[in-house]
This record gives structure tokens, sequence and C-alpha cells, in this order.
């Protein structure tokens, strides 16, 4: 039985979440809080949270939750619209200004795009390698989903 305690006033950033084992004591785990969602999404959809660096998209494909950073590390853009699809490793969140696609399961970008709207070209590539961040992965968060449904998006365990 997975529950969560209140925040403690002397740590607001940190709650616990534990589960009950055969001998009913409680094993505690110690994890950031970094957003709670109320009404989760449906199958196939996605709701967007305020998360302590920004928005957060969080999504059910396959019938699991998947949360990471709704901002692309390229020029700081949202990807709050970005397209969502399936795939062997997980769904993947593609920045709807320029392409650039990042695993939701672990926050990997498997495509860095550096050109202009999605485009590579040596040219443009040259100009815009100058413009916005490098190649950098965007955070993914776990889910964990209470009894009553809402969910909670804490930093992983490493």
């Amino acid at each position: 039985m997975l529950y969560c305690l209140p925040r403690f006033s002397d740590c607001s950033r940190f709650h616990f979440v534990g589960t009950y084992n055969k001998r009913r004591q409680l094993k505690l785990e110690r994890s950031a809080v970094c957003a709670q969602v109320k009404e989760p999404p449906a199958e196939g959809d996605r709701v967007i949270v305020d998360g302590d660096n920004g928005p957060i998209v969080v999504a059910k494909i396959d019938g699991k939750y998947y949360a990471v950073d709704a901002k692309c590390p390229h020029l700081g853009l949202p990807m709050k619209q970005g397209k969502i699809e399936s795939g062997p490793d997980g769904p993947t969140l593609t920045c709807n200004f320029h392409n650039s696609e990042f695993n939701m399961n672990t926050g990997v970008c498997t495509r860095w795009v550096t050109g202009a709207l999605g485009f590579e070209n040596d040219f443009v590539a040259g100009f815009m390698s100058n413009v916005g961040g490098e190649k950098k992965n965007v955070q993914a968060y776990e889910v964990v989903e209470a009894d009553d449904g809402s969910l909670s998006l804490v930093m992983p365990s490493k």
C-alpha cells in the first residue's frame, strides 16, 4: 500500500513516500517532491504543471505516466504542445520549435537539431550553433500515484 505523509513545516521541499511490509512496519524514503498533479491526464493526453524550475509536461502513454521539463534547453522555448510519440525505450517529446527529441522516461536528448525550424543545413546550422544552448538533456521525474488518483512528481532516486 502506497501513501504519502503530509509535508512538514521544517522541510517544506520534502515529503515522505512509504510502503507497509508484511509486518506492517513503515519504510520511509525521503524524496524531493517537485510538483503535484491533482487531475492526471487521460490515456494519450497531457497536463502541464508548475515545477520548481518551470513547467513540467505530464503524459499518460501506454498506461504509464511520464513527466519531463517542458522547456527546451536549446533556446528555452516551451515544449508544452510538442508531439509525443511512443517508442521502444519510452515515449519521446519533440520540441515544436526546432524538432529536437527527448526521451520522456530518461530525459535524454535522442535527436538534437541545430537548424532553424527543425531543418538542418550547413549555413543555418553554423549560425544557429552560436545561438541558444548546447545539446543537453531535460529533467525526467518519477511519477508516484497516490490512492486518491493524484500524482506526485519526484526527483529520480540515484
